[in-house]
């Protein structure tokens, strides 16, 4: 069964035909709102959209490379 199948099944209509509502899995949901970043703090947002300009501007200096950080961590 695809996803637009199971989509489909979960979607409430109201008297009209109209949608109302999609009902999800919690665990779906939690998933959703990490993946969209609407769990981020704004000083998380912030430091994201910093970090966005200083890759746009060249400034690699400001950011860990990933061998150094994957030391740091043990991994």
């Amino acid at each position: 069964m695809t996803a637009q199948v199971l989509l489909q099944k979960s979607i409430r209509y109201d008297r009209g035909g109209k949608p109302l509502e999609v009902v999800i899995p919690y665990e779906e949901f939690l998933d959703f709102i990490e993946i969209c970043g609407l769990d981020l703090t704004d000083d998380e947002k912030d430091s994201i959209r910093e970090a966005k300009a200083d890759r746009e501007a060249g400034r690699s200096g400001n950011f860990i490379a990933l061998e150094d950080l994957e030391k740091e961590l043990g991994i």
